[in-house]
């Protein structure tokens, strides 16, 4: 987009060129004009007939030469300034990709940081990991009382090795066990 812009542009300051260059070419047609009209004819009055049309002719080349000018500039500012919003645009953007970046990279990081953890208890011979326990609690949440996973947001668990069995109370109002 910015290439066919700026093609448009330079295109522009070739015409504005051009058109210099058709009035000084004009101009100096008519001092030529000019100066053997004198020449032939020694008489002021024919050089002065001659010579209105000829200064006619390039005052209009000149202000057309203005004109293309003003037009080239107006385009070229005009390109300048959405160029300039494009590229800021553009930045924005890739602030905020970054920044998204960073905070997923963030976030992997305080994962990969939290240690393993492994919690059981052994007693008359059995070996009961706290993490099965939990999972089973989680479980009966979904399958025995029929709520939704994503409504679960507390979870207490006691082992009590005397009676052999687990309690658990889920977001402090649903109780249950589990049998060791």
């Amino acid at each position: 987009m910015r290439n066919v812009q700026k093609k448009s542009s330079a295109s522009k300051a070739v015409k504005a060129a051009e058109s210099r260059t058709a009035a000084e070419k004009t101009a100096r047609a008519s001092e030529v004009q000019t100066a053997e009209v004198k020449e032939a004819a020694g008489d002021k009055t024919a050089a002065k007939v001659v010579e209105k049309p000829a200064l006619a002719k390039a005052e209009k080349a000149a202000e057309n030469v203005k004109k293309a000018a003003e037009e080239t500039k107006t385009a070229v500012a005009s390109a300048v300034k959405k160029a300039a919003e494009e590229t800021k645009a553009a930045a924005e953007t890739a602030v905020k990709k970054a920044e998204k970046k960073t905070a997923a990279v963030k976030k992997a990081a305080e994962k990969a940081a939290a240690p393993e953890e492994s919690v059981s208890v052994q007693y008359a011979g059995k070996d009961i990991l706290v993490s099965d326990l939990m999972d089973q609690a989680k479980k009966d949440w979904t399958e025995k009382f029929g709520r939704k996973a994503a409504e679960l947001k507390k979870v207490s668990l006691y082992v009590n090795t005397d009676d052999n069995t687990a309690y658990y109370v889920l977001n402090d109002d649903v109780k249950g066990q589990i049998a060791l």
